[in-house]
């Protein structure tokens, strides 16, 4: 009884070595199998593996070379300078005093649109009541003249007074009627009215206050009086301005042309100015005047354009940079590619023969879309390396 227990413990330790040696069997199986599907939906038998790309040897990028001839472009020229803003001459009117007086009140200030007739300040002259007393004097001696006239012309019909008394007469008539048209000119000059004309003739109007108006409509650009002051009419050539009035839709541009470059220089040529703030913004205009004489100092010339001020940009005295249209001329062109420097040298690659090249110094001019003008070093009947020649500069010397 106990050997057969000892046998069925041996039986059964055999078994359980067995059990645990092979239990994870199954699923080795399993694995080996999906790595198979997976090679065989990757790649089919039947297809030949592709090659590795060989590396490319450095002498092959030399098949990008491409070869062109120089060609013929048009290229506006333009000559570049400076020029100052200035306000239009002919659209600035300057407001002088028309009479002796003290300014009482000033009604205008900088920066005021005003209209034409727009009342700008008040004066007191007493060249007013003179120029009033004067032109009342004037009606009455012109009233007495023609009473005189007329007797005297009924005393010689009636053989009365000789001709040389009627002629006279007539004289002092006419001499009376000069007085009065010059003493209502002088009031119109200070700015009365013609309507005016009857109260001052008899003296019911001896006001001494003179209203001065803007002669025109406009931008008060600048005031130069204030109350109080006392302004001058007639004691020099140049009476000071008591306000510059303008009309700022247009302004002028002095531009400083140098000796060389004045037979370019035409009427009527387009030019753009540019501020040096915003250069990217041009103000189209044209040239209306080439001055006709040469700066001593600077030997340059004045040239004038008219430009359109948007928006009140252009401000007078400012510094402007000033583009002027000469015309347009045929010049030689290369891409920008086909330009090579090294060691301060511009030079292009130009073909010699097969697989043959040599350096050619050139000299370049501006640029045109896309393209460089060559002012020198190569002709039409050239051909040069235009794209790859970085690649072949290191072997050609």
């Amino acid at each position: 009884m106990t050997g057969a227990r000892t046998r069925l413990r041996t039986v059964a330790a055999v078994h359980w070595r067995m059990y645990m040696r092979f239990r994870f069997l199954p699923l080795l199986l399993v694995t080996i199998f999906c790595a198979a599907c997976g090679d065989g939906s990757s790649k089919s038998p039947g297809t030949p593996a592709k090659p590795a790309p060989e590396p490319k040897s450095p002498g092959t990028a030399v098949e990008t070379v491409k070869i062109s001839s120089p060609e013929y472009r048009t290229r506006q020229q333009v000559l570049e300078t400076t020029g100052k803003v200035q306000f239009n001459e002919e659209r600035l009117v300057r407001v002088n005093a028309p009479v002796t007086g003290r300014v009482s009140e000033v009604l205008a200030h900088p920066g005021d649109i005003v209209e034409q007739g727009h009342r700008l300040l008040v004066l007191d002259s007493p060249d007013l009541g003179t120029a009033k007393s004067d032109y009342a004097k004037a009606v009455s001696d012109l009233e007495r003249a023609e009473k005189a006239v007329t007797l005297a012309r009924e005393l010689f019909q009636a053989k009365a007074i000789a001709q040389k008394e009627l002629r006279d007469t007539e004289n002092d008539y006419r001499k009376a009627m000069a007085e009065k048209e010059r003493a209502a000119s002088r009031l119109r000059t200070l700015g009365v009215p013609d309507s005016q004309f009857n109260d001052i003739s008899v003296r019911t109007d001896t006001s001494t206050t003179v209203v001065v108006t803007a002669p025109r409509s406009g931008v008060i650009v600048e005031r130069n009086v204030i109350p109080g002051q006392v302004v001058a009419y007639g004691q020099s050539d140049t009476p000071p301005n008591l306000f510059l009035i303008s009309d700022l839709s247009t302004m002028w541009v002095l531009a400083d042309v140098y000796e060389p470059d004045v037979p370019t220089v035409h009427l009527g040529q387009a030019a753009a100015v540019t501020l040096p703030c915003c250069p990217g913004t041009r103000y189209e205009g044209r040239v209306t005047y080439i001055s006709d004489s040469v700066d001593p100092q600077t030997r340059t010339i004045k040239v004038r354009v008219v430009v359109p001020n948007r928006g009140r940009a252009l401000k007078a005295e400012m510094f402007v940079k000033v583009t002027i249209s000469t015309g347009s001329a045929k010049v030689l062109a290369l891409p920008q590619s086909a330009i090579q420097r090294e060691n301060n040298e511009t030079f292009v690659l130009i073909v010699k023969g097969k697989d043959e090249y040599e350096r050619r110094p050139v000299t370049l001019g501006a640029d045109i879309d896309g393209v460089v003008e060559v002012l020198d070093g190569v002709t039409s009947k050239d051909r040069v390396v235009s794209t790859g020649s970085i690649l072949l500069k290191r072997t050609v010397k």
